[in-house]
């Protein structure tokens, strides 16, 4: 197995400004440690200059950064993702009388989370855990969205836009275009793109300012006149912002729904 030391001691850093939870100084981090001082003090500046350390500049010593806390909080609100989103999401399908889907991005694809189906005989459904193609229909759409131009262009040059149905958006110019509509509406809307004969439309959801996951809904073609799509639409989209307004600590859902 590769081993990186300087990886390594760079963690133990970390663990130990967090479990010391006060001020430490370099020579009291190298001690520590039994690293040398100038191991320590490169991965401090390091550490500094992405704002994981602070260096209070009268005493010279570091504690945990700011971006250091931002993203222990993001890692921990992750977490609550399902539970958080769960009760929202099972009055959305009451409402919608369409299965709901949560989803987060891991790179070129897209994970479910939690599947909250329609009471219905006829519905489409996937198994938690399921993962899609980040090239594929609304979800797709909405989790590209967040980039710039540039990068969507560099990914989709090394993916690719692949032809799953006749429907399916393959040049890439005419996709950044879907893109721009989706980032101008606040969702993204698919016909028929991933599977033939199936409707949807996904929006994020934000813990602040950091898109962490998505909602969509997944129905046959057939039963989606305008005006029930439009009323679907506007629910998920207020959907997405009760949650989004949950995790960036707001009152219990209970008090939302």
């Amino acid at each position: 197995m590769y081993n990186a030391p300087i990886i390594k001691k760079a963690i133990e850093i970390l663990r130990l400004l967090i479990k010391e939870y006060q001020p430490l100084g370099v020579t009291e981090i190298a001690k520590n440690l039994s690293i040398s001082k100038s191991t320590a003090y490169g991965i401090l500046q390091s550490f500094q200059e992405e704002g994981l350390v602070s260096k209070d500049s009268a005493t010279k010593k570091y504690t945990i950064g700011k971006e250091m806390m931002r993203l222990s909080k993001m890692v921990f609100k992750g977490q609550d993702l399902v539970s958080i989103a769960r009760p929202f999401l099972e009055h959305l399908v009451e409402v919608v009388e369409e299965t709901i889907f949560l989803g987060v991005r891991e790179y070129d694809a897209v994970k479910i989370l939690e599947v909250i189906e329609a009471k219905k005989d006829f519905k489409i459904s996937s198994p938690v855990g399921t993962k899609l193609p980040i090239t594929a229909g609304a979800t797709g759409k909405i989790f590209l969205s967040v980039m710039n131009n540039e990068d969507i262009i560099a990914f989709l040059n090394e993916k690719g836009l692949p032809e799953y149905t006749e429907n399916s958006i393959t040049d890439i110019n005419m996709y950044l275009e879907e893109i721009e509509k989706t980032r101008r509406l606040g969702y993204s809307l698919e016909i028929g793109e991933y599977l033939k004969g199936i409707r949807s439309a996904a929006t994020l959801i934000y813990q602040e300012r950091n898109p962490v996951g998505a909602i969509w809904f997944v129905g046959f073609f057939n039963s989606m006149i305008d005006e029930r799509l439009k009323h679907i639409i506007s629910n998920l989209k207020h959907t997405a912002e009760q949650i989004s307004t949950r995790l960036s600590f707001s009152p219990s859902p209970e008090k939302e729904l």
